[in-house]
């Protein structure tokens, strides 16, 4: 049978309940934040080892418990009652003062409130210690029974338990046992949270190891380092391995001024070269934390910055602030250790620090970006001979042109597209001695190079270089199924979207075509001369040209052989519907069918039966196309156009040659 510790009297919970009520038990909103009061209470307890542990149910997997054990001084029964169940004991007003009595540590904990903070994840706590060479106690703290002693206005006595199970007793030591765990903090209770809480804190070394789960705490920010290209450091930060961007570390004061106090601050800002280096399910990585005697004071300061830029996106940092919490000077964390009062001078000075740092941070950022985006472009020999042509000026504009497609988190293709169309756009305000719009577009407007280009009729030709290629693309899929029935479907959907694969001349429409309507369908106000035939008559697609032409086109199918007889039969009455729709409506304009058929017509068997029936179908406005004629011409007139201004251009090369980077 187990041993039950027999106290010489009742232990006590000394502390005013109306100031518990108010406190409340649900001080501390997050696990980590919790198990990093626990932890710093085996700091101020002069321990070189804590050990963390989440306990699962053999049934379910599901978390039950969570341990936490020092090998501090421990506690003596009159420690016991005197300073651990005394809420609000100001442990820096002891003999030791501010230094722990062992190792002589700065103490952590001030408000003496911090034990409340395992009330927010369990409703049981047992609490185990001893003295070296001293008898062990052990008590446990009920959360339900400590509610009815507030609602009865009564004290609450914690009752003593059995301690001859507990971990730490050999020596001297604490252990923490946190079960009958809160339903909503169950689920962060996984390989996440050892992440998470190594990031609470600065103070892991040989002389203080933390363990989770038997595994050290040592991850901290030791995968984002190698992804920092650009830091800002304060004081001496040798320990970090930051060396991977030594040539980009910058030196900066470390000295913070309130009034006629000269504090100091110790850390580094760090910039990551794409915003999704600090994509981490873990935790958010996007953040300047702020810790205050090797404990996380402030989670991101970034929060209470007024700058908003895009490059804010990319910054990490961790900042170490000791002047917030110094023993002889006003206490100004909150209640829960998480945050400070913001209208104290050294929190606003800090924040005007941080401030400062980010505007140095902004500028030295993009003079380091205008150097690796000069970089990174000139790697195309193309855009390294064209930079070198520049002049003095040109080339400066250029470099921060360049420094800024590269800060764009974007994938290689969109920044390819950046580059080519701000070199389009440079050359064309370079001749208009309008250089100066392009350096001072932002790098959240740079986007809209694009737009600009799109308004520069003065390169018109290179831009429809571009196009012509674009649409080779095109005629090359379609080429692809030209021998399949279903081709008519195709082209009639691809001629719907480019109506240029008819003719290069047809680019423009003065409205939207309309595709597979009913004449009744596609007109607003149908003619009352229609016949119920013609009314019904469906049209493939229909368009207005810019000379003023009406545009019939009928699709047959690959298959299918048709004479022309046929033909003129069936669009006589799209022809004449049309025809008298615009009468009524006084409207002048040609009418022309155009016929796409897969195979040649029937009479086309000889070249003068051919001849005979293209002049037969020109006489009535209908002309007929091949589908493999309809491709090659394509093809063959756009690629003669690249053919014979392959040379023309300079920017034509260019364009290429990034394309093909």
């Amino acid at each position: 049978m187990n041993k039950l510790y027999k106290a010489v009297e009742p232990y006590v919970l000394d502390i005013d309940l109306n100031v518990l009520n108010h406190l409340g038990l649900n001080l501390y909103s997050s696990v980590p934040a919790v198990l990093s009061e626990l932890v710093a209470n085996a700091w101020d307890a002069d321990a070189t080892q804590v050990d963390i542990r989440i306990t699962r149910s053999k049934d379910t997997g599901q978390p039950v418990s969570i341990t936490v054990v020092d090998n501090g001084i421990g506690m003596s029964d009159g420690d016991l009652r005197k300073k651990y169940l005394t809420i609000g004991y100001q442990r820096r007003h002891t003999q030791n003062g501010d230094l722990t009595p062992v190792f002589r540590r700065k103490v952590m904990g001030r408000k003496g409130i911090g034990k409340l903070s395992a009330f927010s994840i369990a409703r049981k706590i047992d609490i185990f210690t001893r003295l070296e060479n001293g008898d062990p106690t052990a008590i446990r703290l009920d959360v339900n029974k400590i509610k009815q002693a507030i609602k009865g206005k009564r004290p609450y006595n914690p009752e003593p338990i059995d301690e001859t199970n507990a971990i730490c007793l050999s020596n001297a030591g604490t252990e923490l046992h946190l079960y009958d765990l809160n339903r909503r903090v169950v689920s962060s209770l996984d390989e996440r949270l050892a992440v998470r809480l190594s990031r609470r804190f600065s103070i892991q070394s040989e002389e203080f190891k933390v363990y989770f789960n038997d595994e050290p705490l040592d991850l901290r920010y030791s995968h984002i380092f190698p992804k920092i290209e650009y830091a800002l450091t304060y004081g001496d930060v040798s320990s970090l391995p930051l060396k991977c961007v030594e040539d980009q570390l910058v030196k900066r004061s470390q000295v913070i001024k309130v009034k006629e106090h000269d504090y100091e601050i110790k850390g580094w800002i760090g910039l990551v070269s794409e915003s999704g280096d600090l994509q981490d399910p873990n935790d958010n990585l996007n953040r300047i934390s702020v810790l205050v005697r090797g404990k996380m004071g402030i989670e991101n300061i970034l929060d209470v910055s007024r700058d908003a830029g895009l490059y804010t996106k990319y910054i990490i940092g961790e900042l170490e602030a000791d002047f917030l919490d110094f023993s002889d000077q006003d206490d100004i964390a909150t209640s829960n250790r998480q945050d400070f009062v913001q209208s104290d001078l050294r929190i606003k000075a800090l924040q005007e620090f941080v401030e400062k740092e980010l505007k140095y941070l902004r500028t030295e950022r993009a003079k380091y970006k205008e150097k690796t985006g000069t970089q990174s472009a000139t790697v195309i020999p193309e855009v390294n001979d064209w930079f070198k042509s520049l002049g003095k000026s040109g080339k400066n504009v250029a470099q921060r042109l360049f420094g800024k497609i590269y800060q764009i988190d974007v994938d290689p293709v969109h920044r390819k597209t950046l580059l080519k169309h701000s070199i389009l756009a440079f050359e064309h305000l370079s001749l208009q001695d309008k250089l100066n719009e392009l350096a001072s577009l932002s790098m959240e407007s740079l986007e809209s190079v694009i737009q600009l280009f799109s308004e520069l009729d003065s390169i018109e030709a290179t831009w429809y270089h571009e196009i012509t290629r674009g649409r080779l693309e095109v005629i090359e899929k379609l080429s692809k199924h030209i021998e399949d029935d279903v081709v008519e479907k195709i082209i009639q959907k691809h001629i719907y979207d480019h109506l240029w694969l008819l003719d290069p001349s047809w680019d423009r429409a003065t409205e939207m075509p309309t595709l597979e309507k009913t004449v009744k369908a596609a007109f607003e106000r149908v003619s009352k001369n229609l016949t119920p035939e013609e009314k019904r008559a469906r049209i493939d697609i229909r368009y207005k040209k810019t000379s003023g032409k009406h545009c019939i086109i009928e699709l047959k199918r690959a298959s299918i052989e048709v004479s022309d007889s046929d033909l003129i039969a069936q669009v006589k009455k799209y022809y004449r519907a049309l025809e008298k729709q615009l009468q009524e409506a006084e409207e002048q304009g040609e009418i022309e069918v155009i016929c796409i058929v897969g195979k040649k017509l029937n009479e086309w068997d000889t070249t003068e039966h051919t001849k005979d029936s293209i002049d037969a179908l020109k006489a009535k406005n209908i002309r007929v196309v091949l589908y493999k004629s309809l491709i090659k011409d394509a093809e063959n007139a756009y690629a003669a156009y690249l053919e014979k201004n392959k040379e023309k251009n300079k920017i034509q090369n260019i364009l290429k040659a990034i394309d093909d980077s």
